[in-house]
């Protein structure tokens, strides 16, 4: 029987001991893939690479700047940014992540045409999520970002309520949020090109999103 939690909550079934990258859900690997292929383009296809960048990449302009004109439009970034990654450590992390915290989520929601559709509209709304703090964030001067880890934070505390409720959400978002938080203070004397706003903005859409969608998509 699932563990419940004190506030009612029981988390999803699904939450075993297998090894973490055996039975990949497909949801996962429909979001792996693309991240993976995106950054083999620069040896592929550069002229395509260069068009997938500059309609994918969140671009936020400073105060009297224009934001430039994307091939897809302004808000396509919000979601498509997920593709774009600076440098192999980058892109290692967050496939590393989406990979061990996905392979829970997806299990919880199922790995059905209904629970991977569950999965990827999760996924995406923490991207969304995380994308649209971070801008709301850097208004006053410009930025630009890309990378997978605002869906991936979301999956972070999604796994939390996998494996224990509500409490367990609390002990993996509270501290990734926090890390994020202490990136954000010595930035303001030491520049670090990390969108940690991003991180926490898809943390809290995760945290807030998967007791409500997963309930919807799982077939029990």
């Amino acid at each position: 029987m699932p563990e419940r939690d004190d506030d009612g909550y029981e988390p999803p079934r699904g939450g075993s001991r297998e090894p973490v990258f055996n039975n990949i859900p497909p949801g996962v690997l429909l979001i792996a893939l693309p991240i993976v292929g995106v950054a083999l383009l620069p040896f592929i296809a550069p002229e395509l690479e260069r068009w997938v960048f500059a309609a994918s990449v969140v671009v936020s302009p400073g105060p009297g700047q224009v934001a430039p004109q994307q091939p897809l439009g302004p808000w396509a970034p919000y979601l498509l940014h997920i593709l774009i990654h600076f440098g192999l450590l980058h892109i290692a992390m967050n496939l590393t992540v989406l990979v061990s915290a996905g392979r829970a989520v997806g299990t919880s929601f199922g790995t059905d045409a209904s629970g991977t559709l569950g999965f990827l509209v999760f996924f995406a709304l923490c991207s969304v999520a995380g994308a649209a703090a971070q801008v709301a964030f850097s208004g006053a001067e410009a930025a630009t970002m890309g990378g997978a880890s605002t869906g991936v934070s979301g999956l972070i505390a999604a796994a939390g309520w996998v494996m224990g409720g509500y409490r367990g959400m609390l002990r993996l978002a509270l501290p990734w949020a926090g890390l994020n938080i202490v990136i954000g203070i010595v930035g303001i004397g030491i520049p670090i090109p990390i969108g940690w706003v991003a991180h926490i903005g898809g943390t809290v859409a995760g945290a807030v999103l998967f007791p409500v969608l997963q309930p919807i998509f799982a077939r029990r």
